[in-house]
């Protein structure tokens, strides 16, 4: 599949895509138009392109993905196509190490002042080096706090004439993002992608997978992309959807069902660390170098004076950060059982649905012999059957939920879930929530009740 456009992988809902090109169409009239007072507004005849844009979308949505390829087009060098793919700008952003390019991510819970204060506004000031534009995009917005999102507001009020600021956040709610620096920038809502989009997209970065694979991880990813990507290309992410979903079959298991409980927040503390330690050895490192510790000669117990708190500064930071890499394994665990549940309440409501390639219809009260693996004539009918299932390959595990409980209590189980990714939010220990999630589901289900 041949890429012409970066924006091929922009969705065209909510007008995403037109907007996104429209943009960075003027933006190349612009840089043509030079810097002569009126000669770029000129340029931009319908006020299409702006200095600070807003992404916002449900997790998964592609607002990553289109602030990237917005990005790719405004630092694109082709001198025909805004936004090749293929020239060295467009690669270089692909690869992040563009030089007008500065991508501020997360470190621990919430984008520090300092960060955004001694790092990204000098940055943003500078002109660009080999580009037309310098390009800044904080992946995680809503984790900028009061005093980082004032301090970004100064210089999103008052924008350096060839630099481009891309925020992404959830939402525009006030929790998420702030107010001030809401108003100050262009909205672009991403919403959820279709399954076909998911696919395509899939396809386009990921070549070598098949059609067959592409449409499993766009099926069971619920409109995520970047969890469809992690499904099809890694089985370290396929495992832990299976401990997932494993967790929803446990439910009637009561000698293992809190073991179960228990290992899943385990397995996700270990996880988190497994992924940091090599960063955080390689921080730890650069700092302590950079602070001289280990020197000897005349002066150089004055020159470290002072290291220990900077040092327990990084630690801290290393911390949360471990921490929030745990309570986002969880989280996606816990979104994985819901789309479980809420399989097994479509087939409990009587519902016909779509039971994925090669599994035909199941309808509310059929058999198992809808499931997995059980194709037969009623997968000649599959484009006239209802919403498809989300876990096809769990299809014997929600006939077997909606045969023992009733829709009401699946209704529950999904609040039970929900309520425990709640709590998580709290910072409730993902232990405790998960525990008294099992208890709550256990009593919709009706188990040790019969």
């Amino acid at each position: 599949m041949e890429q012409t456009s970066v924006f091929d992988r922009v969705t065209e809902a909510a007008g995403v895509r037109s907007t996104l090109e429209a943009a960075a169409r003027a933006a190349r009239a612009m840089s043509r138009a030079g810097d002569e007072p009126g000669a770029r507004a000129a340029a931009d005849r319908n006020g299409a392109m702006t200095h600070s844009w807003l992404f916002t979308g449900p997790p998964g949505s592609g607002r990553s993905i289109a602030s990237e390829a917005f990005a790719q087009a405004l630092l694109c060098t082709d001198p025909d196509v805004v936004g090749c793919g293929r020239c060295r700008g467009c690669q270089t952003v692909a690869a992040d190490t563009h030089g007008d390019l500065k991508k501020v991510t997360t470190q621990g819970s919430v984008i520090q002042v300092k960060v955004v204060r001694s790092d990204v506004i000098p940055w943003a000031h500078r002109r660009p080096t080999t580009a037309d534009w310098r390009v800044v995009i904080v992946e995680d917005a809503d984790r900028l706090n009061d005093e980082s999102a004032n301090a970004l507001l100064k210089a999103v009020e008052e924008p350096p004439e060839r630099t481009v600021f891309l925020l992404s956040a959830p939402t525009t709610d006030p929790a998420d993002f702030s107010v001030t620096l809401r108003s100050r920038c262009r909205h672009v809502y991403v919403p959820t992608p279709t399954k076909a989009h998911v696919v395509a997209a899939l396809r386009m970065g990921n070549p070598e997978l098949t059609v067959e694979q592409a449409e499993w991880a766009g099926t069971i990813a619920n409109g995520h992309i970047g969890r469809a990507k992690g499904l099809a290309t890694d089985e370290g992410t396929r495992a832990w959807r299976g401990r997932a979903l494993d967790l929803v079959e446990a439910i009637f298991d009561p000698a293992t069902a809190y073991l179960r409980t228990r290992e899943l927040s385990s397995e996700a503390e270990k996880e988190s660390k497994r992924r940091n330690e090599p960063k955080e050895e390689k921080e730890l490192e650069q700092l302590t170098n950079a602070l001289g510790l280990g020197a000897k000669g005349k002066g150089a117990q004055a020159a470290t004076r002072g290291s220990a708190g900077v040092i327990k500064e990084l630690e801290e930071n290393q911390k949360r950060r471990r921490k929030r890499e745990e309570f986002d394994l969880v989280d996606i665990a816990l979104m994985d059982m819901v789309g479980l549940l809420r399989d097994a309440l479509m087939v409990a409501s009587g519902v016909d649905v779509d039971g994925g390639s090669g599994n035909g219809g199941v309808g509310g009260g059929s058999s198992a012999s809808g499931g997995a693996g059980g194709g037969s004539a009623a997968g000649d009918d599959a484009a006239e059957v209802g919403p498809a299932l989300i876990n096809p390959d769990r299809c014997r595990t929600s006939l077997e939920l909606a045969r023992r409980v009733s829709p009401e209590g699946l209704v529950t189980c999904i609040d039970a879930v929900m309520d425990a990714r709640e709590a998580m939010g709290r910072n409730v220990r993902p232990a405790v929530a998960l525990d008294g999630m099992m208890g709550t589901l256990q009593l919709a289900c009706g188990v040790g009740q019969r």
